[in-house]
Formats: structure tokens, C-alpha cells, sequence
């Protein structure tokens, strides 16, 4: 679908101010500004983000309550169980709770549920079945909970507390809980609902070690580093796509830092395995490399898998499990490649389809750990929400995705009397439903979206930073530009624009991208390499382009950086 080029408009004012108070060029001020920065003050926090300057833990609710159960439980020696979800920002949420408390000397377990035998969180079976019949004397959920009223009453009737760390909103928390740390309830008024279920977990972990160390704890074992957890926090934050500002960019640049220095066995086995020992590891990488690994031992085997490779600290151990988690990733991304086919053929055949507000595509007996992923293809294409229901037995489950501007959550309330259990987020949601359901539930769902799409432009904006013409990229303002990484959700990476640009040594690598050498509209006769991914026959064949989207990168090869561009979007003209 084609895109409608918007160049942003920042107030003047404030570039002028920012670059003469801080001081910095005015495309940096720009860059700034744009990202909501109006003060030197809060430049500077953007910019040197510090560990030092996170919100007390104490401010959330619940805290107080929860550190003071577990110190409890430490001193008689309870029987701890960190209960997570299985994707990523659950994985390593889970990882980050259990590696501390066995670092307070600890009996903790933990327990991450199948995908597909046990569903989506914390069940009235878990408890009966497994927790009571262990012994568990204490629950910590990690990125889940917040709606598990059932299984909360039955673990407290049974003797069992729970403390509840999540980040999803819910309309109604579990009252029997000791207690529920969740930024987004509505009487926690720490300005905290921005973090992802690790974010909570660290937070919790925060709180525990400052009423620990109040205690003596840390007289008799060493007191952990918490930064050395942050690699967990950054990786579980960028891969639940929470955005970038505030508290996770702080605990997500000092996460980084210790990934790049291969602290965690793990995660430098992983990495190495993807192909990214050239290349610095910052949030793209983690993003496009690391999370897709880790999920896929939840999306088609068992998230115990990439858990275990968090909290190992054996080399031989680690790189076994990486390349086990890589097979997967390679066997997940042929299974979603044909399953995307399959319902690309479908629409195709149905172009009625393609008028809705809303993609709606059901199956039989799909793998429900791939269907979130084929969603986010579908709307990334479409640029629309969509919805992929797999049936099976009577039931159907789905993963939705959205688009910015359509609430996806809210929509899934107004069809909540035809689901059986639905939650998510605004972009993202899974729910369950009877296969008998799934007509009346794409009707009603169409309507809502529709209303909601009503007075909405639904043509995809492509939102562009500057006009920089390409000869003002140099390793100088690539050195600025670093300045304001760590780049994805709410931060994204720059997009500049230039015009009038000519196109030299052109070729075509793999089926749809292409290599150029780039000249600017400018005239100073610079020439630059750039790259193109998935570009149309079109794209591949013009040597003229009218105006040019692109993002300057380091491209790094055999120990070496030299600059790149990478093209996003191109308008041949007339």
C-alpha cells in the first residue's frame, strides 16, 4: 500500500533553544524536539540515561506488601515458585526472579506453562495439580496473573500465597492475592505502565534487595549487581516492543552494555549463532535476532528451553541450548512462510475480504504458536488489524494485531460476551472462543473497527525526521546520532529524506533487494552505498528517484564500519 510522505514539523522555538543550551547541531535539537524533548534538563536525561535516575520502586503498589512475604518465606525456607509466561518478555522476566532469589539462598523452582497444553496463564489446575502437590508455599507470576482470580482463590484456600507481577490492564485483580504489582491498575500512580512484564519483575527485584540489605541479609552471601540482570530486562522489553523512554531506556542501555560484554553465557551463544559477532548487539539485533530465538522454543516446544539458557552460566550448556533455539527459529520461520502463503491465496480469491475493517482469517488444526506472528505480517501488509483463529475440538484460539490509532483491547471488550477469554494490549491481543462463535465474532468485530476507523485516515504514513541531503552524512553525525540510541518502540531510528537522487551500480541481490551506490540531489557529487530490502520490479529498475526515505548505518564486515544507507521507501515520480 502506498505511503503518505509526512515531514514532521518540530516548534522552532525549541530546536534553537536546545542546540544553544546544550550545545548540540540544530538536526540533533531537531531529532530531539521531535521526540518530546523541550528542556536542557530533560535532554540530558534522554541522553545520558542513568541507573540513578529510576522511579522508587516503593511508589508502586503493592510492593511493600510483596518484599516483606518474600523476606518471610526467605527466613523459614519456604518453597518459592516463579510461575511466567512463555514468551520472551515472560521468559526472561521469570529468568531475572529466579536467578535473584537463588542468589538470596532461595528454594525456588520455577514453572513456565505449555503454550498449547496449559494456555495462556495462571489456571485453577496449575494449582491443583502441581503446586499444591509439591508443597509451594509462595507463587511469584511473572508477566501474567492479573486476571487469574480462579487460580489466586484456590491457591489461598489451599494455603498457597501469590504475588502477582504483571503489566497487562485488567478490568478486575485477584483479590486473595498478598499482592498485585502492576503499574497499570488504577489506583498505582507511579507513572510506570510503560515497562513490560520484566520491567515489573526487575522492579520488584529493586525493592527486594534495598529491604534485604535493611535486614543484614548481605552480611553472610555477597550482594548481587542488579545491573547484571539488566541484560534480562533488555531483552524481554525491546522483545515485548514496550517503548523505548524513561525507565526502559535506561534499563535497556545499561542492558546492552552488559550483553556487549558477553557476560551472560546464553545470550552471547545465541547471538553468536545468529551471525551478529561483527556487529555491535543493540536493540535491532535484539529485536530481529535474539527475541525471535528465545520465542520459538515457546511457540513450538516449551518455553523451558530458552529459560534454561538464561540462567545457565555453562558455556558447553549455553551453546547447546542456542543451537537447539536456532533449528526452531529456521523450522518456525518455514511454517509461518507456508501458513502466510496459504492465507494469501485465500485472500487473493476473496477480494471482498480486502473492503473490511478488519482481516479476519480462521483454519483448522493451525499451530497456535505462529499465528501472532503471521497476524503482525498480515497487518503490516494491509495495514489493518487482523485476527488468526485456529480451530480445533470446538475451540478457537487466536492471536489480533493492530495498527497505531486502533484500540485493539477495547475493540475485544465490545465482543466480550461471544469470546471465552481474551487479553492483550492495544496492538496485541490473544484470545479463545467456540468455534460456533467465530461468524457472529468477525461480524461484531468488523463493526466495532469500523466504527472506530470512521472519521480515520487509514492510508500508512511514512513520518520523515529532516531533509538531509545525503552528503551531509558523515562519521561525525553518525557519532550524534548514537548519542540517541537505544532506537525502537516510542524512539524510533531517524528517517531522513533527500530529493532529486541519482542511482549508480545498481544490482539485485537475492530475489528482491537491491544494491546501489547513490548520488545526491545536492550536486557535490558524493557517492554512497546504500541498500534496498524487498523492493517491487519498479524499485529495482529506476535510476532516477524523485525523493528518497533513508536511515544511515554502520555497516560492519570483517572487523571493519563504513558507512551505509538504508533505503525505506523511494518515489520515482512522474
Amino acid at each position: 500500500m502506498e505511503k503518505q510522505w509526512h515531514l514532521l514539523n518540530p516548534d522552532p522555538e525549541i530546536i534553537r533553544s536546545l542546540s544553544h543550551q546544550l550545545p548540540c547541531s540544530p538536526l540533533i535539537a531537531r531529532l530531539l524536539a521531535i521526540r518530546g524533548i523541550r528542556s536542557k534538563v530533560q535532554a540530558i536525561r534522554f541522553l545520558d540515561p542513568s541507573l540513578s535516575s529510576l522511579t522508587s520502586p516503593l511508589e508502586l503498589a503493592g510492593m511493600e506488601e510483596a518484599v516483606q512475604r518474600i523476606q518471610r518465606a526467605l527466613v523459614n525456607d519456604e518453597k518459592i515458585l516463579v510461575f511466567g509466561d512463555y514468551d520472551a518478555d515472560g521468559i526472561t522476566a521469570t529468568a531475572a526472579l529466579t536467578a535473584f532469589l537463588r542468589r538470596c539462598g532461595a528454594q525456588v523452582s520455577y514453572y513456565i506453562p505449555h503454550r498449547i497444553v496449559d494456555g495462556y496463564g495462571l489456571g485453577s489446575d496449575f494449582i491443583k495439580n502441581r503446586a499444591i502437590t509439591a508443597g509451594v508455599d509462595l507463587i511469584i507470576t511473572a508477566d501474567c496473573g492479573s486476571d487469574s482470580n480462579d487460580a489466586v482463590s484456590l491457591a489461598r484456600q489451599a494455603g498457597i500465597h501469590t504475588i502477582v507481577t504483571d503489566h497487562h490492564p485488567v478490568a478486575r485483580l485477584p483479590g486473595d492475592a498478598i499482592a498485585v504489582i502492576n503499574p497499570t491498575r488504577p489506583e498505582c500512580h507511579a507513572h510506570l505502565a510503560h515497562l513490560a512484564g520484566v520491567g515489573v519483575a526487575f522492579y520488584l527485584i529493586i525493592a527486594l534487595r534495598t529491604h534485604l540489605r535493611k535486614t543484614g541479609i548481605w552480611k553472610y552471601r555477597r550482594e548481587p549487581n542488579l545491573k547484571q540482570l539488566c541484560d534480562l530486562v533488555a531483552v524481554g522489553t525491546i522483545a515485548d516492543v514496550a517503548p523505548l523512554i524513561s525507565e526502559n531506556r535506561v534499563l535497556t542501555t545499561a542492558g546492552l552494555q552488559q550483553i556487549n560484554q558477553g557476560a551472560r553465557p546464553g545470550i552471547a551463544e545465541l547471538m553468536r549463532m545468529s551471525g551478529s559477532t561483527d556487529t555491535p548487539t543493540d536493540a535491532e539485533a535484539i529485536a530481529f535476532r535474539l527475541a525471535p530465538r528465545l520465542n520459538a522454543a515457546g511457540r513450538l516446544v516449551h518455553a523451558r528451553m530458552a529459560c534454561e539458557l538464561l540462567l545457565t552460566e555453562n558455556r558447553q550448556k549455553a551453546a547447546h541450548l542456542a543451537k537447539a533455539l536456532c533449528r526452531l527459529n529456521n523450522r518456525r520461520q518455514s511454517m509461518e512462510h507456508d501458513l502466510l502463503e496459504l492465507i494469501q491465496d485465500r485472500l487473493t480469491r476473496s477480494p471482498d475480504q480486502m473492503d473490511r475493517p478488519v482481516l479476519m482469517i480462521d483454519g483448522n488444526h493451525w499451530h497456535e504458536g505462529i499465528l501472532g506472528i503471521v497476524a503482525s505480517r498480515l497487518t503490516r501488509q494491509f495495514n489493518r488489524p487482523a485476527v488468526v483463529i485456529s480451530s480445533r475440538n470446538g475451540m478457537g484460539k487466536g492471536s489480533a494485531r493492530s495498527i497505531d490509532g486502533i484500540d485493539l483491547s477495547a475493540a475485544l471488550k465490545q465482543c466480550s460476551d461471544l469470546l471465552d477469554r481474551f487479553g492483550g494490549h492495544p496492538l496485541a491481543a490473544g484470545l479463545s472462543l467456540h468455534t460456533s462463535n467465530i461468524a457472529a465474532f468477525k461480524s461484531r468485530l468488523e463493526l466495532v473497527v469500523g466504527q472506530m476507523t470512521a472519521d480515520r485516515d487509514v492510508q500508512p504514513t511514512l513520518s520523515i525526521d529532516a531533509h538531509v541531503p545525503l552528503d551531509h552524512i558523515t562519521p561525525e553525525l553518525m557519532n550524534n546520532l548514537e548519542r540517541l540510541e537505544p532506537f525502537g518502540q516510542g524512539n524510533p531510528y531517524p528517517l531522513f529524506m533527500d530529493t532529486g537522487v541519482r542511482v549508480h551500480d545498481s544490482k539485485t541481490v537475492g530475489d528482491r533487494h537491491r544494491r546501489m551506490v547513490l548520488e545526491s540531489g545536492s550536486g557535490n557529487g558524493g557517492r554512497y552505498p546504500a541498500i534496498q530490502f524487498n523492493a517491487t520490479g519498479e524499485q529495482l529498475q529506476m535510476d532516477q528517484i524523485k525523493r528518497i526515505a533513508y536511515r544511515p548505518q554502520w555497516n560492519y564486515w570483517n572487523g571493519r564500519k563504513s558507512l551505509q544507507l538504508l533505503v525505506e521507501e523511494t518515489d520515482p515520480g512522474s
